[in-house]
């Protein structure tokens, strides 16, 4: 995973595969019949492996409230690269970066299996804030504007992947994650009150404890 993760699957060798699993080629070949058998395998796993925090918001009411969490989550998860299910983020971004220099079909794949039901619900909760009076209508889609708030986390976390930051932020990380998470639900249209009810941080770091400890 690594290895396609850095490299990507044109650049990655069978040999170098092999290596990294400490088999000879042709004993990989017994296991996969070709390269592209096995980056599909390892594309799949990074797509179903179940995370119990997402598990855990999905039984939430669709509320403001758990908008909130849910945009807590992804911006944390993303900016403070905690794993996704079990594998690290910076492997999935690495992956789907150089999945979207070649042909995409890593990038589908992940949008598919994992986002989709997460964007699914984040949209619920933004109507259900906009019902309630907290958030407001707006020019752009519920599902765009939920969309466009995974890609602020997601483009965060593709500056971090360098050890050094690709962009100074002049300001520490976590930090950074609440003015990120301001940004993402004000864009969403939430409203300022809204966000003052429903936003604590030492509350949300305390609801998520228990996953990521």
């Amino acid at each position: 995973m690594p290895l396609f993760a850095h490299k990507g699957f044109a650049a990655t060798t069978t040999r170098e595969l092999a290596r990294a699993a400490d088999v000879s080629e042709p004993l990989l070949y017994r296991h996969f019949p070709s390269k592209e058998a096995l980056y599909e395998t390892i594309q799949n796993f990074c797509c179903q492996s179940a995370d119990p925090a997402v598990e855990r918001l999905s039984r939430l009411p669709a509320s403001t409230a758990t908008l909130v969490q849910l945009t807590y989550y992804l911006m944390r998860s993303l900016l403070l690269r905690q794993t996704l299910g079990e594998v690290k983020v910076d492997t999935h971004f690495r992956l789907m970066l150089n999945s979207l220099l070649e042909d995409g079909t890593f990038a589908r794949l992940l949008y598919r299996n994992r986002f989709a039901r997460f964007c699914a619900r984040m949209e619920a909760c933004l109507e259900a804030a906009i019902a309630a009076g907290e958030a407001v209508n707006g020019s752009a889609t519920v599902g765009n504007r939920v969309r466009f708030a995974h890609h602020v986390a997601a483009w965060l976390a593709v500056m971090h992947l360098p050890e050094k930051t690709a962009i100074d932020y002049r300001t520490a990380r976590a930090e950074l994650l609440n003015q990120a998470l301001w940004f993402a639900l004000r864009g969403m249209g939430l409203t300022e009150q809204a966000i003052a009810t429903h936003y604590d941080p030492p509350a949300l770091m305390q609801a998520f404890k228990e996953e990521w400890n």
